[in-house]
């Protein structure tokens, strides 16, 4: 019996550490003025552990689109693709968040963010929200964008069905 509760809990225990996050899977960021979507995310667990997103769709670009504007960000530390930003595209192949690692339970921490639009980068952090009824109706990934002590939230929230539907449609 001893054996068995001891196996028990090493299960309960795996199954916990290899769970999905629930950070992890599509967000959708929101213009915080227009309340208009500025773009939906996909957040993945990469093959080191750490925590990447691409954008898989955006009103405002096509597939075609590339990070022009990151002209100036030269040999950017940890970023997990070679290359020149500003030729990188902005959908589908490029993590533009990227080595957040996880803190507990649907906290990441200590990674980048870069605006492909504006071509900064920002320190950041992702907290999952499970929705209350109260403050959040809705699960939200809180997403802060930081350089040093400043720095603001954004609330991220999962894509509804037409918004699914956008993304599905532009899909690679």
């Amino acid at each position: 019996m001893k054996r068995f509760l001891t196996f028990a809990a090493a299960l309960l225990a795996a199954a916990y550490v290899f769970a999905a996050d629930p950070a992890e899977g599509y967000w959708v960021s929101y213009d915080d003025k227009t309340n208009e979507i500025t773009a939906a995310w996909n957040f993945y667990v990469n093959s080191k552990g750490e925590m990447e997103a691409r954008i898989v769709y955006s009103p405002q670009c096509d597939d075609t689109a590339v990070a022009e504007r990151c002209s100036n960000l030269k040999g950017v530390k940890n970023f997990p693709v070679a290359g020149d930003l500003s030729k990188m595209k902005v959908l589908h192949e490029t993590p533009w968040i990227f080595g957040l690692k996880k803190t507990s339970h649907g906290v990441w921490d200590g990674g980048n963010i870069i605006d492909c639009g504006e071509g900064k980068i920002y320190n950041c952090k992702v907290t999952f929200t499970p929705a209350d009824g109260k403050k959040f109706k809705k699960d939200t990934l809180v997403m802060r964008g930081s350089i040093g002590p400043l720095g603001r939230n954004q609330f991220w929230l999962r894509p509804d069905s037409q918004v699914m539907e956008s993304i599905n449609k532009n899909k690679r």
